[in-house]
């Protein structure tokens, strides 16, 4: 599947993931509305095709110029999809910022991490840990295809540089 248009609706670049992605893995969902107190956490569960193909055709502007619209303390978030690898437990969230034709995304990564409690007196331990920075469209769409594959490495370096 390809698709030239970016989430936002201007060509950029292609969408096709080169059947990389592993049809087995599934993700978990959830959406926050402007408006809206409550996220939604549709029970239908995605492929990564069905992630790419979701973001794409969500309706970022929209959602945006709803957020200008709403008086700011009635605002409850900005919009925002987050992914679940049902596998791993890794996350990945895109969140819309800015105005409608000068967006970008602040892209939240939920990952794995090992941590010494007691100064290594307890051992290793894991536990996640979320990161996060703002990119451009372009990027973030990059660093979804890279969480898709399971490049964690390459998001984590990418936030953090």
């Amino acid at each position: 599947f390809a698709k030239s248009q970016t989430p936002f609706g201007r060509p950029a670049f292609s969408w096709t993931l080169c059947s990389i992605l592993n049809p087995d893995v599934m993700y978990s969902y959830s959406i926050c509305y402007p408006e809206k107190e409550e996220i939604e956490f549709p029970d239908k569960r995605l492929t990564g095709e069905e992630v790419l193909e979701f973001v794409s055709s969500y309706p970022w502007v929209d959602e945006l110029k709803k957020l200008e619209s709403i008086p700011f303390e009635e605002v409850n978030y900005n919009p925002s999809l987050d992914f679940k690898n049902l596998d791993d437990n890794y996350s990945f969230c895109l969140t819309a910022e800015g105005k409608p034709g000068a967006e970008k995304f602040a892209v939240w990564f939920n990952r794995k991490i090992t941590y010494r409690p007691l100064f290594g007196l307890l051992g290793e331990k894991t536990k996640f840990e979320v990161i996060d920075r703002q990119f451009e469209v372009k990027e973030s769409i990059e660093l979804l295809k890279h969480f898709l594959r399971q490049d964690y490495d390459i998001i984590e370096k990418a936030i953090k540089s």
